[in-house]
């Protein structure tokens, strides 16, 4: 049977977020960053959105990586109509899934649990990247390509040389 997992969640207020970042190696311990955003307070999800793109700024430059889940809460309220298009289109800009909807108030937040558990279990699928960073990673990919392509063209023409060699020492010795 599976092991026995344990969830250990350190719950990180606002203000502490931006003095805790000035550590490089902050998020290296960190295995799923949890955003909550009250669903029907626009001033709240965009702090949230703020916070999603320091931290995946601040991963991309340390290197320390972290994937991370959006909470809407306060489901059982009605949600703020700019929020449910704005975060959806966040989360697929970001390359993380869209906000699970939860409410304390109805109970409903076991879903929560099982979606922070998969992310952990699959990091890579929800590791958020800013404009910057996919700039990067395609600079980066270009790079590499260019330095495939020029490797391949130097080896052609060593082999073209060496050919020519003994093509040329060939013909000497029979002519």
């Amino acid at each position: 049977m599976g092991a026995n997992k344990i969830l250990v969640m350190r719950e990180i207020l606002e203000d502490a977020v931006h003095k805790l970042l000035e550590n490089k190696e902050f998020l290296s311990p960190c295995d799923v960053a949890v955003f909550v955003y009250d669903s029907s307070d626009e001033a709240s999800w965009r702090k949230t959105a703020e916070l999603l793109v320091e931290v995946a700024t601040h991963a991309e430059n340390s290197g320390f990586e972290v994937p991370c889940v959006m909470v809407a809460a306060k489901d059982d309220l009605d949600p703020h109509p700019v929020l449910i298009t704005d975060s959806a289109r966040v989360s697929q800009d970001m390359g993380v899934e869209s906000p699970i909807t939860v409410s304390m108030k109805l109970g409903d937040i076991s879903n929560l649990f099982r979606r922070i558990i998969n992310v952990a279990q699959r990091p890579h699928l929800s590791i958020p990247e800013t404009e910057a960073g996919k700039n990067h990673k395609q600079y980066r990919r270009l790079v590499n390509r260019s330095l495939m392509f020029v490797s391949v063209g130097a080896a052609v023409t060593v082999v073209g040389i060496a050919a020519y060699r003994m093509y040329a020492v060939r013909k000497h010795s029979s002519g």
